[in-house]
């Protein structure tokens, strides 16, 4: 046989130099010569005859060190691609047999469950693999790799789609699995391992299943800044906002770190349930706090309808006015004036409390000459308020004419239409 030419070691991470010590069994001479014939084909890349070397040395020296059967999975391994179908269940069946051996004699870890668990997955064997792999996890402190989440969640998906295995497991599955996403935020892959976990266990995360989980967390999410974190951010990703849990824990995260963002999607929570009145207390703390005009001038319309809704019509308008101050073009805030015009009892008779409609349709009518964004509803309400003008007999009767200038009762200069 020639003799091989050893090249320099290649970083493979399931490889390790003959190097290293371990006990050589009977016939130490033996061991030492085909643990050094398998590694020296191994760092070649020549799998099939460090294969057969592999072999011998654990025939040799079985309990040289649990290294002589990581490098036999990882040859194994690469072997079985390419492979026919037969020889492949071979293969399979002997890397279980090494990592069983393995655990036999020198004791199991999480490092050696997370690949066992993954192979057995790989392999088919959904429900051994997915009992390994979570026997690693529940002991690797977080360090799971991405690939290994990406298994282990498409296995268990795998397995409540056979009915063996209830959604309860696997919502509590992507709670501590996101976690650990979190936690290595950032790092290579960990991204993928995030859309798997929404890809294969999100189908069982109705907020029907998922509170529950929560709930269990919720007193000690109100103090545990990042837990109350990870916990809002799942029931944000799930859409899971419209519950008691959600809205108490948001307002303690935002008033603990207040920002125009957090205050603004505070007052429209509560604008979307009703509550009007906090509504428009966190949008003026919004607003305080915003530096972004466009945002501004946004909430300050926003705040601006609800006042005009509640029937508070004069804050209506301060509001409006700060939004056109911002931006004279604001069409919204010249719909508000029109609406908080027309909507005024100010004067001493009918004809007086029809002729402000006239300064209504002027509001409406700039609105929409300035705004094409407005253009539809500008439109509507100007109809709205000349169905409402005063009729003709009724202006001859006042002495006006068609185009006059008039003032109205509540103060607004226009014409007679």
């Amino acid at each position: 046989m020639k003799r091989i030419v050893i090249s320099a070691l290649i970083s493979i991470v399931s490889v390790t130099a003959f190097s290293q010590t371990g006990n050589l069994g009977d016939n130490p001479e033996e061991c030492k010569k085909n643990l050094s014939l398998y590694t020296d084909y191994l760092t070649q890349k020549v799998y099939k005859d460090a294969y057969k070397f592999w072999v011998e040395a654990v025939k040799v020296c079985p309990e040289y060190n649990a290294n002589l059967y990581d490098n036999g999975i990882y040859i194994m391994n690469k072997l079985k691609k390419g492979a026919s179908a037969e020889r492949q269940k071979s293969l399979s069946d002997s890397i279980i047999w090494a990592y069983e051996q393995s655990i036999t004699l020198f004791g199991d870890n999480p490092k050696i469950n997370e690949n066992y668990g993954a192979d057995l997955i790989k392999m088919g064997k959904i429900s051994k693999g997915v009992e390994v792999m979570k026997k690693s996890i529940d002991s690797a402190n977080g360090q799971t790799r991405a690939s290994s989440i990406y298994y282990y969640s498409n296995a268990l998906a795998v397995l409540k789609n056979k009915e063996k295995m209830d959604c309860e497991v696997l919502v509590n599955e992507y709670d501590r699995l996101s976690g650990i996403v979190g936690m290595n935020d950032g790092q290579n892959g960990y991204d993928k391992a995030q859309d798997a976990l929404d890809k294969f266990l999100g189908p069982c995360l109705t907020c029907d299943k998922l509170l529950p989980v929560i709930e269990k967390k919720f007193e000690q999410a109100k103090t545990d800044d990042n837990l109350r974190s990870k916990v809002l951010n799942t029931l944000k990703k799930r859409e899971c906002t419209d519950n008691e849990v959600f809205k108490t824990l948001i307002v303690i995260d935002v008033e603990k770190n207040p920002s125009a963002e957090g205050y603004e999607g505070l007052a429209q929570m509560y604008l979307q349930e009703g509550s009007n009145s906090k509504a428009i207390t966190y949008y003026d703390k919004a607003i305080e706090m915003t530096e972004d005009a466009a945002k501004k001038e946004s909430m300050l319309i926003n705040t601006a309808k609800i006042l005009l809704n509640k029937g508070n019509r004069s804050k209506a308008g301060d509001y409006a006015n700060e939004a056109l101050k911002l931006n004279g073009n604001n069409g919204d805030a010249y719909l508000i004036k029109a609406s908080i015009i027309a909507s005024s009892a100010c004067g001493t008779s009918r004809f007086d409390d029809q002729a402000i409609n006239w300064a209504a349709y002027d509001m409406a009518a700039k609105a929409k000459s300035i705004d094409s964004s407005v253009s539809s509803q500008a439109s509507r309400d100007m109809a709205r308020y000349q169905a409402r003008f005063p009729e003709k007999g009724d202006v001859f009767a006042q002495g006006l004419q068609t185009g006059q200038a008039y003032k109205t009762c509540n103060g607004y200069s226009t014409t007679v239409k």
